[in-house]
């Protein structure tokens, strides 16, 4: 990724920490690798997301290992209007990687966000605010944002059926902008 972009990351990273952003782009040397502990939790947030896609079976996965490609790919694949794994939004020097971009009536999109938490957090709304933005500046129609949590009242018995209504018999909860998220 370019240096000079602010990523959702590099924002949310600096809300928690300011002193963290300045050594970012000062003193990058200096920031530690990600411990095995901080890498396992990243990978459970992984685990999460792959169950959530199947919410969306029609939905189409972009490739991350490139960024450029990344981003060329989601304008391609925007005009499908089908919904979107990892859409890399670009507009000016804010980058953006939305979890699920899903089409919505003719000309809008919702934004989901999948987190592996079973209740909503202060930093959760920056991020998915931050991913609104994002979008909004590229000129997408964002008409909801929806954070995707850990059902704590799920428990598991047999197969995990996407198509369950009950909110016991699925393991993941949406909260959408009804509640505090941004429109």
């Amino acid at each position: 990724m370019p240096f000079n972009l602010l990523s959702k990351s590099r924002y949310l990273n600096g809300l928690q920490c300011p002193r963290y952003i300045w050594m970012l782009f000062h003193e990058p040397e200096r920031i530690p690798e990600t411990d095995t502990v901080t890498q396992y939790i990243f990978d459970q947030g992984h685990e999460v997301g792959y169950l959530a896609k199947s919410l969306f079976p029609r939905g189409i996965d972009i490739p991350q290992d490139d960024f450029i490609g990344n981003i060329e790919k989601t304008k391609e694949l925007l005009n499908e209007r089908k919904p979107l794994f990892e859409a890399g939004i670009l507009a000016d020097k804010l980058y953006s990687r939305v979890d699920i971009l899903s089409p919505a009536g003719e000309d809008q999109w919702d934004i989901f966000e999948v987190k592996s938490s079973t209740s909503v957090k202060a930093v959760h709304i920056n991020d998915v605010a931050f991913q609104r933005h994002c979008c909004t500046q590229y000129g997408l129609n964002i008409r909801n944002c929806n954070l995707v949590l850990i059902n704590s009242q799920y428990v598991r018995d047999g197969e995990i059926d996407p198509n369950v209504n009950s909110h016991s018999k699925w393991p993941l909860l949406r909260q959408n902008s009804h509640g505090n998220l941004p429109p």
